[in-house]
């Protein structure tokens, strides 16, 4: 008799690296999901399938992102029940994701032991406003804690956002790349960070609520 492992199918995985500029930024995670999945099919890429009774495919998007931010370099694990070319798939993929959404890289991978999203450990985001970097340098050198407060599920309480703060550099006076601990674990969400400089660091209210605020990178660890 043979056992699970040899009845089941091989599968193919690969993982893309994408942007997301545009309307398509006002994108939520599930629209997004919605979006890449439509348009695999489309660009009919022979994807591998959940089992059960609604079966899904099988990809999974390193870390959901907010509605509103860009991204430069996020990363989506696609497994397909054959194997495709790197180009062609890339090709097929592009030709039919929507206005604001791009594949600029397609690899195949060996599938890991560990999910994409279980191994993302670090973010770099770009924040965009008037006169941000005057406030980053106000509030960021030096090693005092950066007490802010965050709300979630109804419940505030704070943060010290030091912890989870990596690394920051000026770009030039309206941007700053801020590295932050991201995951499953900890995670620095970039609108703390612009909280925070408006509390303690005199960024102006207006340049934070029109901020740009994109992800210019992942950070995944080894597996």
């Amino acid at each position: 008799m043979n056992n699970d492992n040899e009845n089941r199918a091989e599968v193919f995985v690969y993982r893309l690296i994408f942007s997301r500029q545009g309307p398509a930024i006002w994108l939520g995670h599930l629209d997004m999901m919605r979006t890449f999945e439509r348009a695999l099919r489309r660009a009919a890429i022979p994807l591998s399938w959940s089992q059960g009774y609604n079966p899904r495919p099988q990809m999974v998007f390193a870390l959901p992102i907010s509605v509103g931010l860009a991204a430069e370099a996020d990363l989506i694990d696609v497994s397909c029940a054959e194997k495709v070319d790197e180009s062609d798939f890339l090709k097929r993929i592009n030709d039919k994701l929507p206005e604001g959404l791009a594949v600029s890289s397609c690899n195949l991978i060996n599938p890991g032991r560990s999910s994409l999203m279980s191994l993302v450990s670090e973010a770099v985001y770009r924040l965009e406003a008037n006169d941000i970097c005057v406030a980053a340098k106000h509030v960021l050198e030096g090693n005092q804690p950066l007490i802010t407060e965050k709300t979630r599920k109804g419940k505030t309480s704070e943060l010290d956002i030091r912890a989870l703060l990596l690394d920051w550099k000026c770009i030039d006076a309206n941007s700053l790349d801020i590295r932050v601990k991201a995951g499953s674990s900890s995670n620095l969400r970039p609108d703390l960070m612009l909280k925070l400089l408006t509390e303690q660091g005199g960024l102006g209210n207006l340049a934070a609520a029109d901020a740009m605020i994109t992800r210019m990178e992942l950070i995944i660890s080894e597996e």
